[in-house]
């Protein structure tokens, strides 16, 4: 695992610090969900339409060897992780400690991403994606999300939640406090460290130093890998990206088509790319082309995604894998040496044509993704309109590249999508990850008590409602550093974390459901709203 975010490879404790007391963290969440306007005719009746917004989550904690026992007192299925986060035997001082929805045939990290970012269909019982039933919201949490007890410097624990809207698409907020902190007495060394800091030393039932200690971060976790994809250096030497777009026969044409969509979004992607980044263009169907080597002059690649007339259109059948073969083969001929090379590629259908030998089409795309992704080519792969389960799915989800054991794969249920997901990919290979909050415990949960805004595509210039089709990330991160000393033995801090949701159709997102009642100049309860739960070790 590289060492990106906070300090991931920092897990060693301070050496002649003596013993920490009980430094304990606590964590709710909390869901509001706003009733929906949206009416629709049924026999002459008016029936009120739903918005409901329910979570995932996956949970994991890097406290070094030898906790399991202790922290399954708190976590009875808290298990080790390697560091693919994928289960393991061995004593690796990587803990999963939860995750929702908890199913057998999801133990690992990549299964998981698939489960996310599937869609499940109650009507027919079929779909990878998770059921509605099996999310949270607040209410269904009995204990603090994040309860750990003897926390020590280096210390560091991170939380993806998922966000599934349902029934419609809306307008979403996070929001946060600290909801409880105490200094719990002193200790010895405690007196002497505080002193040594000029810190009084004469109110042992005051608040304590922990949340001034603890560093925090929430981000926008656009590939769902639990790790923030940092800014990207001005000095940058760019990526080298290959789209690579399906043009079959399926992909229609016309305006609404998928075809259309496909080129628009994926336009509004290369307009979107920096100087320094270079962009080429495959197409495939019953044959593969290379529109556009690699180049500069983004223009070049932008003529191919204009509206109908202009630009690729849709024929024939489906040669997936000359869509990989190509793009692969442009960044191994012409790459830049040193710089990250990426194929991002978008089907609507199962493969039925090679270019490769053989008759098996499903076989032939994936061994051209495997040998791309065996090159060093990072695959990213968009099913647009493919069936849940289907061939098709499995095939482009086996052909996507992993993250930090995540799948690349993202699931566009229609086109209407599509600007959002390219969006989300932007964020992972070119301006890296939004942070939506960082700093100390107590400058994160600050901010996020007057509630902040959340963007479903936060490269449009206009805030873009989330759609109830896709699964969304954010990613919280903790870590007690090591520069920490005894001045925060026998600390506790407690700490809420929400999100709210309003219907995007005959309202305009300006109502923040975390800003301070006016009436009284605090908070209006939304953070709380839901059963937030906390609580210290």
């Amino acid at each position: 695992m590289t060492d990106k975010g906070i300090g991931l490879s920092r897990r060693k404790m301070l050496a002649g610090l003596g013993a920490v007391g009980v430094a304990s963290a606590g964590a709710g969440l909390g869901t509001t969900a706003y009733f929906s306007d949206d009416e629709s005719f049924e026999g002459n009746t008016l029936t009120a339409g739903e918005l409901d917004l329910k979570m995932d989550y996956r949970m994991t904690y890097r406290g070094g060897p030898g906790r399991l026992g202790e922290l399954q007192e708190n976590y009875p299925n808290a298990t080790f992780v390697d560091e693919d986060m994928e289960p393991t035997d061995d004593d690796t001082g990587v803990y999963l400690l939860d995750q929702v929805p908890n199913r057998t045939e999801y133990p690992g990290a990549e299964d998981w991403v698939i489960g996310a970012n599937g869609v499940y269909d109650p009507e027919t019982g079929e779909g990878e994606g998770f059921q509605r039933d099996e999310l949270i919201d607040a209410g269904d949490l009995e204990d603090a999300l994040i309860r750990i007890g003897d926390v020590k410097p280096g210390d560091y624990g991170e939380v993806t939640f998922s966000t599934h809207l349902y029934d419609n698409p809306g307008y979403m907020w996070m929001g946060g406090m600290l909801t409880d902190e105490n200094q719990n007495g002193y200790t010895e060394p405690e007196i002497e460290a505080l002193e040594e800091m000029g810190d009084p030393t004469d109110d042992p039932d005051g608040d304590g130093q922990l949340a001034d200690s603890i560093r925090a971060k929430i981000w926008y976790d656009d590939n769902c890998d639990n790790v923030h994809q940092g800014e990207r250096d001005e000095e940058s030497e760019g990526v080298d990206v290959m789209l690579s777009i399906d043009n079959s026969g399926s992909m229609g044409g016309g305006p609404g088509s998928k075809m259309e969509q496909a080129k628009a979004a994926a336009l509004d992607f290369v307009e979107n790319l920096g100087p320094n980044d270079r962009v080429g263009l495959v197409t495939f169907e019953s044959t593969g082309q290379l529109r556009q080597g690699l180049t500069s002059t983004h223009s070049n690649v932008e003529t191919y995604l204009q509206p109908e007339p202009a630009g690729i259109s849709d024929a024939g059948r489906t040669m997936m894998d000359a869509g990989v073969d190509l793009a692969a083969d442009e960044l191994n001929d012409n790459g830049r040496s040193g710089v990250d090379e990426v194929i991002i590629l978008l089907g609507d259908g199962e493969p039925n044509e090679s270019d490769r030998a053989g008759s098996d089409h499903v076989q032939n795309a994936k061994d051209a993704a495997t040998d791309a992704k065996n090159d060093g080519i990072t695959v990213f792969t968009i099913g647009l309109g493919v069936s849940n389960g289907s061939t098709a799915q499995n095939t482009l989800i086996d052909m996507a590249s992993s993250s930090n054991g995540t799948t690349l794969y993202y699931d566009s249920p229609t086109g209407t999508d599509l600007d959002d997901i390219y969006s989300q990919i932007s964020s992972v290979i070119l301006t890296g990850e939004e942070v939506i909050a960082e700093g100390t415990l107590r400058e994160v949960m600050t901010a996020l008590e007057a509630g902040i805004e959340l963007d479903a595509n936060v490269q449009s210039e206009e805030r873009i409602c989330f759609t109830n089709s896709v699964t969304r990330c954010f990613g919280f991160e903790w870590e007690l550093p090591t520069t920490v000393g005894n001045e925060i033995q026998t600390d506790s801090v407690e700490f809420a974390i929400g999100f709210a949701a309003e219907q995007c159709r005959h309202n305009d997102g300006e109502t923040n459901p975390y800003a301070p009642d006016d009436s009284n100049g605090t908070n209006d309860g939304n953070v709380t709203n839901g059963g937030n739960a906390t609580g210290t070790a």
